[in-house]
C-alpha cells in the first residue's frame, strides 16, 4: 500500500480525519457507492455534533497529486464500545443521491431509454447534480411512472434496455466521478480502450515486485500480491438448460396472433415459450418502453450479459491505481514463468466492482484497492 498525499473526512463540514482508523468504500457497476468508517472518538463528536437527521459526510484526497472527492449521507452507526476515554463505533455511509432516489416519480416520458432516465434524474436532482450518458439506447417509447420512488423507475428502465450493439445498459456511480452518475452499455465498458496513463500507455496490474530501497513508487501501483480465480463456468450445466448458450424459442405475439420461431443450431437447446408486452398498448403506433420483455432480442441480450461473468478473479491489497474505476477495462500480466501457467489468465478484464480501503497508521493514511474482475 502507498500513502495519499493528503485526505479530509468532514462530517457536518467539521474535519474527523485525525481519529478515523479506517475508511472502506464500496462501487460496482450494478448500483451507487456506498461505505464505512471506522471511528475512535476523543473528543465527544458523536455527543456534540452528530444528530438524528442525516448528515453530509465529504470525502476529498489527494493522491499522486490527483485530487478526488465523493459525497454520502451518514445512513446510521453501529458497534459503538464505549471506554472512559473515547468512543469506537461504525459510521455508514449512502450515496449522496440515495435521498433523491426516494423521490415519488408520477409523470409521462417519452423517447429512448437514456433520455427518460436522464429526464427523470434532472427532475429529482440539484442543479448541480450530473449524469454522464457513455451510450445511446437503442430502446425507445412511453414510459408511466405511476407514483412510484425514482429508484424503481431507474431499475425498470434499465433492466429493459439494451444499445445500438445489442447489449445491456448499467446506471451506476464510481467513486473517482466527483458525484455524478454513469449510463454505460456493456459493449462500451469492455470496448472502451484500456486503463492507462497520462500518456495514454496502459497500465499493466501485474503481481508484486520485490522490495528495493530504490524501486521509484509509481513501479508499485497497480501491483498485488492476492490473486485469485473465483469462478470458472460455474453452473454450466444450469446455463445451458436456461439456453445461455442457444435456445429454441418460440415467441408468440398475443396482440398480432403471430408466432415465431427461433431455431439455434445448438444440439442442447430445449424449446421454450415466451409471451412478449404487445406492441399496440397506446394509440398512434406509439409502443411501451417496455415492449421488448419478453422477447427473442432481450432474452438474446440478457445471456450475452451472463456469459461475460463467467469468469470471475478477485485481486486484494492493490497498491491503489488513481482514477480506476468501476465499468473500465485493465489490462492484467500474471505469474513469471511458464511453469506457472498463468498466462491463460493475462490480458484484458472487465472491473465489475472494487472497494478502496484507507488505513490511518501514525497519522499517515495509505491506500489499497480490492478489484472483482470478470470476463467470458
Amino acid at each position: 500500500m502507498l500513502n495519499l498525499d493528503s485526505i479530509k473526512i468532514e462530517v457536518r463540514e467539521v474535519d474527523i480525519s485525525g481519529f478515523v482508523r479506517g475508511l472502506t468504500i464500496y462501487e460496482s457497476m450494478f448500483g451507487m457507492v456506498q461505505g464505512q468508517i471506522a471511528v475512535q472518538d476523543s473528543t465527544n463528536f458523536f455527543d456534540t455534533m452528530i444528530g438524528s437527521e442525516l448528515a453530509t459526510v465529504d470525502i476529498s484526497f489527494s493522491y499522486f497529486k490527483n485530487e478526488f472527492k465523493c459525497s454520502f449521507y451518514m445512513d446510521g452507526i453501529s458497534n459503538m464500545k464505549m471506554d472512559l476515554e473515547k468512543k469506537n463505533y461504525t459510521i455508514h455511509l449512502k450515496s449522496i443521491h440515495s435521498t433523491n432516489f426516494t423521490t415519488a416519480v408520477n409523470g409521462v416520458y417519452n423517447g429512448r431509454s437514456d433520455e427518460i432516465i436522464g429526464l427523470i434524474f434532472e427532475n429529482i436532482s440539484s442543479p448541480n447534480a450530473t449524469i454522464k450518458m457513455d451510450s445511446v439506447a437503442a430502446t425507445s417509447g412511453k414510459y408511466i411512472a405511476p407514483n412510484i420512488p425514482a429508484s424503481k423507475c431507474f431499475k425498470t428502465i434499465t433492466s429493459n434496455s439494451y444499445c445500438k450493439d445489442q447489449t445491456s445498459m448499467f446506471l451506476y456511480q464510481r467513486f473517482c466521478d466527483d458525484n455524478s452518475l454513469r449510463l454505460t452499455s456493456l459493449y462500451d465498458m469492455i470496448n472502451n480502450n484500456i486503463f492507462s496513463n497520462v500518456n495514454g500507455t496502459p497500465i499493466v496490474v501485474k503481481q508484486s515486485l520485490m522490495a528495493s530501497d530504490s524501486l521509484n513508487p509509481l513501479d508499485v501501483i497497480g501491483t498485488a500480491s492476492n490473486f485469485e480465480l473465483k469462478e470458472y463456468n460455474m453452473d454450466l450445466l444450469d446455463k445451458l438448460e436456461k439456453g445461455v448458450y442457444g435456445n429454441a424459442i418460440n415467441e408468440i405475439n398475443l396482440d398480432e396472433t403471430k408466432k415465431t420461431s427461433n431455431i439455434t443450431k445448438e444440439v442442447t437447446s430445449v424449446p421454450i415459450t415466451r409471451f412478449k408486452t404487445s406492441n399496440k398498448l397506446y394509440d398512434n403506433d406509439v409502443k411501451s418502453i417496455l415492449a421488448n420483455r419478453g422477447d427473442v432480442s432481450s432474452g438474446t441480450i440478457i445471456n450475452k450479459t451472463i456469459r461475460v461473468f463467467n469468469t470471475v478473479m478477485e485481486i486484494n491489497s492493490m497498491a491503489a491505481l488513481p482514477g480506476l474505476g468501476s465499468g473500465m477495462t485493465i489490462e492484467c500480466q500474471l505469474g513469471g514463468n511458464k511453469e506457472q501457467g498463468t498466462a491463460r489468465h493475462n490480458g484484458k478484464w472487465l472491473v465489475k466492482n472494487m472497494q478502496h480501503n484507507f488505513t490511518q497508521t501514525a497519522g499517515e493514511y495509505s491506500y489499497a484497492q480490492d478489484l472483482g474482475l470478470v470476463r467470458e
